[in-house]
């Protein structure tokens, strides 16, 4: 069975150039490129930009079958935690964006072994969303509803993972270390839980939508 969301991977033009802008995002990166939160996190490497892959991770290391070239599966393992000046302590989701809703949920559902989620709206990114939730995580597909976050990766990069949400902490220490790293204030927005949410645009986080979402 799947477990949850193990890290994501992300392309940098320029590798040491990526590093420095996630440690402006608040990421502690390591110089390998790796930022790991309690149990998942991000990984950058160089070449390409945007999100280059999402893994899942495997409670029995079986391997499912691909659901789309961008969706590795791991076997379990620990991994290290880290401590991030924004707070961040876990994925909270990845989003997929599609053209068609309804056939990527059944195309998703098949590859994963899962039971189709039922289908809501998505206020941050203004799109139609379906959420597969693994454990802790969540694997969202998402057709834009109307111009918006998911709208313009869509336009941007064609179908495909566009944005990594993070549960933090504290919303307001996230913030504030983005601000005092000359990175402008990341957008808010309510979800459709009721939450506050932000994110920094894929300018400042090598082609990617970074969110977070948490406490004040």
């Amino acid at each position: 069975m799947l477990e949850r969301i193990d890290h994501v991977t992300i392309g940098a033009p320029d590798f040491q150039a990526g590093i420095e802008a996630y440690r402006r995002i608040g990421f502690d990166v390591d110089d390998g490129g790796a930022a790991f939160a309690d149990d998942d996190g991000l990984v950058l490497v160089g070449g390409g930009e945007g999100l280059r892959s999402i893994a899942l991770r495997s409670d029995d290391g079986r391997f499912a079958r691909a659901a789309a070239e961008w969706i590795d599966v791991v076997p379990h393992r620990p991994l290290p935690g880290g401590h991030h000046p924004n707070r961040v302590q876990r994925i909270e989701r990845v989003y997929i964006a599609v053209t068609d809703l309804a056939a990527a949920v059944e195309q998703y559902r098949s590859a994963l072994g899962l039971a189709a989620p039922k289908m809501e709206r998505g206020t941050v990114i203004s799109a139609d969303m379906a959420i597969f939730q693994l454990g802790p995580t969540g694997l969202g597909l998402a057709q834009p509803a109307e111009p918006g976050v998911c709208a313009d990766a869509l336009a941007r990069r064609g179908p495909g993972p566009f944005q990594v949400l993070f549960r933090t902490a504290s919303m307001d220490a996230a913030a504030k270390w983005i601000a005092d790293h000359g990175v402008p204030p990341p957008k808010r927005g309510v979800r459709n839980t009721g939450e506050q949410a932000m994110l920094v645009t894929p300018e400042h986080a090598c082609g990617v939508y970074i969110g977070f979402v948490g406490p004040a």
